[in-house]
Protein backbone atom coordinates (compact mmCIF):
# COMPACT_ATOMS: atom_id res chain seq x y z
CA UNK A 1 0.00 0.00 0.00
CA UNK A 2 1.64 3.75 -1.30
CA UNK A 3 1.43 6.56 1.35
CA UNK A 4 2.33 9.76 1.79
CA UNK A 5 3.80 11.50 5.20
CA UNK A 6 5.13 14.73 6.58
CA UNK A 7 6.37 15.90 10.10
CA UNK A 8 6.77 19.48 11.69
CA UNK A 9 7.33 20.66 14.92
CA UNK A 10 7.02 24.31 16.59
CA UNK A 11 8.34 25.44 19.98
CA UNK A 12 4.80 27.00 20.82
CA UNK A 13 3.73 30.19 22.23
CA UNK A 14 4.76 29.21 26.01
CA UNK A 15 9.23 28.11 26.05
CA UNK A 16 11.97 29.57 24.02
CA UNK A 17 13.44 26.29 23.16
CA UNK A 18 11.93 22.78 21.84
CA UNK A 19 12.93 19.54 23.52
CA UNK A 20 10.83 17.57 20.74
CA UNK A 21 12.32 16.20 18.02
CA UNK A 22 10.89 13.58 15.06
CA UNK A 23 12.12 11.48 12.10
CA UNK A 24 10.27 10.83 8.80
CA UNK A 25 12.43 8.24 6.72
CA UNK A 26 10.28 7.19 4.49
CA UNK A 27 12.93 5.13 2.89
CA UNK A 28 13.11 2.48 5.56
CA UNK A 29 9.23 3.82 6.58
CA UNK A 30 10.37 4.53 9.93
CA UNK A 31 8.09 7.25 12.04
CA UNK A 32 9.70 8.52 15.42
CA UNK A 33 8.55 11.37 17.92
CA UNK A 34 10.65 12.18 21.00
CA UNK A 35 9.33 14.97 23.91
CA UNK A 36 13.03 15.55 25.92
CA UNK A 37 12.55 16.39 29.71
CA UNK A 38 15.10 16.75 32.10
CA UNK A 39 15.75 20.94 31.53
CA UNK A 40 16.61 23.19 28.91
CA UNK A 41 19.88 21.81 27.39
CA UNK A 42 19.35 17.80 28.69
CA UNK A 43 16.09 18.08 27.15
CA UNK A 44 16.84 18.73 23.54
CA UNK A 45 19.69 16.61 24.03
CA UNK A 46 17.66 13.25 25.10
CA UNK A 47 15.19 13.44 22.32
CA UNK A 48 17.70 14.34 20.17
CA UNK A 49 20.40 11.41 20.90
CA UNK A 50 17.29 9.40 20.99
CA UNK A 51 15.64 10.04 17.56
CA UNK A 52 19.62 9.22 16.46
CA UNK A 53 20.02 6.35 18.15
CA UNK A 54 17.01 4.51 17.13
CA UNK A 55 17.54 5.45 13.13
CA UNK A 56 20.96 4.44 13.38
CA UNK A 57 20.34 1.25 14.97
CA UNK A 58 16.89 0.57 13.05
CA UNK A 59 18.81 1.14 9.45
CA UNK A 60 21.60 -0.54 10.42
CA UNK A 61 19.71 -3.79 11.67
CA UNK A 62 18.15 -3.84 8.02
CA UNK A 63 21.31 -3.95 5.97
CA UNK A 64 23.91 -5.70 8.49
CA UNK A 65 24.54 -8.03 10.98
CA UNK A 66 24.29 -6.10 14.02
CA UNK A 67 23.86 -8.11 17.71
CA UNK A 68 20.35 -7.08 19.34
CA UNK A 69 20.31 -6.61 23.13
CA UNK A 70 17.59 -8.92 23.28
CA UNK A 71 16.85 -12.66 21.99
CA UNK A 72 14.51 -12.85 19.48
CA UNK A 73 10.68 -12.91 20.60
CA UNK A 74 8.80 -15.40 18.48
CA UNK A 75 5.39 -13.83 19.57
CA UNK A 76 6.62 -10.76 17.84
CA UNK A 77 7.17 -9.93 14.01
CA UNK A 78 10.36 -8.87 12.51
CA UNK A 79 9.65 -5.20 12.66
CA UNK A 80 8.11 -5.18 16.31
CA UNK A 81 11.43 -7.30 17.20
CA UNK A 82 13.37 -4.61 15.74
CA UNK A 83 11.53 -1.46 17.74
CA UNK A 84 11.69 -3.28 21.08
CA UNK A 85 15.73 -3.84 20.64
CA UNK A 86 16.37 -0.22 19.14
CA UNK A 87 14.56 0.92 22.21
CA UNK A 88 16.42 -1.14 24.45
CA UNK A 89 19.53 0.17 22.80
CA UNK A 90 18.81 3.85 22.86
CA UNK A 91 17.86 3.95 26.66
CA UNK A 92 21.24 2.38 27.19
CA UNK A 93 23.05 5.42 24.66
CA UNK A 94 21.02 7.66 26.82
CA UNK A 95 22.36 6.31 30.24
CA UNK A 96 25.81 6.06 29.05
CA UNK A 97 25.81 9.69 27.78
CA UNK A 98 24.39 10.65 30.99
CA UNK A 99 27.20 9.18 32.95
CA UNK A 100 30.30 10.86 30.94
CA UNK A 101 28.66 14.52 31.01
CA UNK A 102 26.86 14.58 34.61
CA UNK A 103 25.12 17.83 33.12
CA UNK A 104 23.01 15.48 31.41
CA UNK A 105 22.66 12.33 34.01
CA UNK A 106 19.50 11.89 34.95
CA UNK A 107 17.33 12.76 31.07
CA UNK A 108 14.88 11.50 29.72
CA UNK A 109 12.59 11.27 26.89
CA UNK A 110 8.95 9.96 25.19
CA UNK A 111 9.38 8.13 22.42
CA UNK A 112 6.87 6.90 20.02
CA UNK A 113 8.21 4.42 17.33
CA UNK A 114 6.27 3.32 13.95
CA UNK A 115 7.03 0.84 10.81
CA UNK A 116 5.30 0.13 8.59
CA UNK A 117 5.41 -3.45 7.95
CA UNK A 118 3.83 -4.61 4.67
CA UNK A 119 -0.36 -3.87 5.76
CA UNK A 120 0.62 -3.34 9.44
CA UNK A 121 1.91 -0.69 11.05
CA UNK A 122 4.29 -1.99 14.32
CA UNK A 123 4.69 0.43 17.28
CA UNK A 124 6.39 0.91 20.46
CA UNK A 125 5.98 3.49 23.33
CA UNK A 126 7.26 4.84 26.00
CA UNK A 127 5.68 7.69 27.77
CA UNK A 128 3.03 9.77 26.85
CA UNK A 129 3.56 11.01 22.85
CA UNK A 130 0.71 9.25 20.95
CA UNK A 131 -0.65 7.51 17.99
CA UNK A 132 -4.22 8.12 16.64
CA UNK A 133 -5.46 6.26 13.80
CA UNK A 134 -8.38 7.92 11.46
CA UNK A 135 -10.57 6.01 10.01
CA UNK A 136 -14.15 6.11 8.26
CA UNK A 137 -14.42 9.45 10.24
CA UNK A 138 -13.38 8.46 13.17
CA UNK A 139 -10.31 9.08 15.37
CA UNK A 140 -8.68 6.66 18.12
CA UNK A 141 -5.86 6.81 20.40
CA UNK A 142 -3.49 3.46 19.65
CA UNK A 143 -0.88 3.61 21.91
CA UNK A 144 -1.47 4.36 25.95
CA UNK A 145 0.12 7.07 28.04
CA UNK A 146 2.63 5.87 30.40
CA UNK A 147 1.56 8.45 32.80
CA UNK A 148 0.37 8.25 36.72
CA UNK A 149 -2.85 9.43 36.14
CA UNK A 150 -3.49 6.85 33.26
CA UNK A 151 -2.26 4.10 35.52
CA UNK A 152 -5.26 5.75 38.34
CA UNK A 153 -7.74 5.89 35.83
CA UNK A 154 -7.33 2.25 34.04
CA UNK A 155 -7.60 0.71 37.82
CA UNK A 156 -10.54 2.77 38.91
CA UNK A 157 -8.94 5.09 41.15
CA UNK A 158 -10.05 8.28 39.11
CA UNK A 159 -12.39 8.90 36.52
CA UNK A 160 -12.03 9.50 32.88
CA UNK A 161 -13.05 13.33 33.68
CA UNK A 162 -11.38 13.45 36.40
CA UNK A 163 -7.92 12.65 34.83
CA UNK A 164 -8.80 15.13 31.61
CA UNK A 165 -7.49 17.75 34.28
CA UNK A 166 -5.68 16.43 36.81
CA UNK A 167 -2.50 18.20 38.21
CA UNK A 168 -0.52 15.18 37.76
CA UNK A 169 -1.54 14.06 34.46
CA UNK A 170 2.12 15.19 33.08
CA UNK A 171 3.92 12.69 35.44
CA UNK A 172 5.58 9.71 33.54
CA UNK A 173 5.81 6.35 34.65
CA UNK A 174 8.29 5.56 32.51
CA UNK A 175 10.57 7.39 29.86
CA UNK A 176 13.27 6.16 27.92
CA UNK A 177 16.91 6.66 29.68
CA UNK A 178 14.99 5.06 33.10
CA UNK A 179 13.53 2.16 31.75
CA UNK A 180 14.40 -0.45 34.72
CA UNK A 181 12.39 -3.59 33.26
CA UNK A 182 11.52 -4.25 29.09
CA UNK A 183 7.89 -4.69 30.08
CA UNK A 184 7.22 -1.64 30.46
CA UNK A 185 7.98 -0.96 26.83
CA UNK A 186 4.53 -0.76 24.60
CA UNK A 187 4.74 -2.92 21.77
CA UNK A 188 1.87 -3.41 19.10
CA UNK A 189 0.90 -3.79 15.73
CA UNK A 190 -1.95 -2.40 13.94
CA UNK A 191 -3.88 -3.95 10.58
CA UNK A 192 -3.34 -0.88 7.88
CA UNK A 193 -6.52 -0.43 5.57
CA UNK A 194 -6.86 1.72 2.86
CA UNK A 195 -7.57 5.39 3.41
CA UNK A 196 -6.00 5.15 7.02
CA UNK A 197 -4.72 8.15 8.39
CA UNK A 198 -2.37 7.80 11.57
CA UNK A 199 -1.36 11.11 13.65
CA UNK A 200 2.29 10.48 15.58
CA UNK A 201 2.37 13.49 18.09
CA UNK A 202 3.93 14.84 21.06
CA UNK A 203 1.64 16.13 23.90
CA UNK A 204 2.08 19.56 23.25
CA UNK A 205 -0.71 19.05 20.49
CA UNK A 206 -3.28 16.77 22.21
CA UNK A 207 -3.07 18.80 25.81
CA UNK A 208 -4.46 22.17 23.05
CA UNK A 209 -6.85 20.15 20.85
CA UNK A 210 -9.39 17.56 21.94
CA UNK A 211 -9.66 14.65 19.74
CA UNK A 212 -13.16 16.25 18.15
CA UNK A 213 -10.81 19.18 17.38
CA UNK A 214 -7.93 17.53 15.88
CA UNK A 215 -10.68 15.40 13.74
CA UNK A 216 -12.49 18.27 12.34
CA UNK A 217 -9.12 19.91 11.52
CA UNK A 218 -8.14 16.81 9.48
CA UNK A 219 -11.09 16.42 8.00
CA UNK A 220 -11.31 20.19 6.84
CA UNK A 221 -7.82 20.36 5.12
CA UNK A 222 -7.32 16.96 4.04
CA UNK A 223 -9.06 16.44 0.75
CA UNK A 224 -6.86 14.17 -1.16
CA UNK A 225 -3.56 11.61 -0.82
CA UNK A 226 -1.25 14.03 -2.23
CA UNK A 227 1.85 15.38 -0.76
CA UNK A 228 0.48 19.17 -0.53
CA UNK A 229 -3.01 17.78 1.53
CA UNK A 230 -0.94 16.10 3.77
CA UNK A 231 1.69 18.79 4.78
CA UNK A 232 -0.99 21.34 4.39
CA UNK A 233 -3.41 18.98 7.14
CA UNK A 234 -0.26 18.71 9.48
CA UNK A 235 0.99 22.12 9.20
CA UNK A 236 -3.24 22.93 10.40
CA UNK A 237 -2.84 20.98 12.99
CA UNK A 238 0.35 23.00 14.40
CA UNK A 239 -1.22 26.35 14.05
CA UNK A 240 -4.64 25.13 15.61
CA UNK A 241 -2.62 23.92 18.88
CA UNK A 242 -0.84 27.54 18.63
CA UNK A 243 -3.71 29.57 18.54
CA UNK A 244 -5.44 27.34 21.37
CA UNK A 245 -2.73 28.76 23.44
CA UNK A 246 0.61 26.82 22.57
CA UNK A 247 1.69 25.91 25.77
CA UNK A 248 4.24 23.54 24.99
CA UNK A 249 6.44 22.22 22.36
CA UNK A 250 4.22 21.03 19.74
CA UNK A 251 5.32 18.19 17.07
CA UNK A 252 3.28 16.27 14.90
CA UNK A 253 3.67 13.04 11.85
CA UNK A 254 0.59 12.45 9.58
CA UNK A 255 0.81 9.02 7.70
CA UNK A 256 -1.47 8.72 4.76
CA UNK A 257 -2.33 5.37 3.13
CA UNK A 258 -3.87 4.83 -0.76
CA UNK A 259 -3.96 2.47 -3.18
Amino acid sequence: MRFKSFGSTDVGRNRDHNEDHFLCNEVHRLFLVADGMGGHASGETASSLAIQSLEEFITKSKTKKIKYPLKIRKDLSPEQNRLLNAIVYSDRVLREHGEINPSTKGMGTTIVAAIIEDDHLAIANVGDSRIYQIRDGFIKQITIDHTLVEEQERIGIITKNQAKNHPYRHILTVALGHIDNISKIDISKTKIEKKDLYLICSDGLYNMLDNKEILTTIQSNMHSHKNGAVKKTCLSLLNKANLAGGLDNITAILISFFE
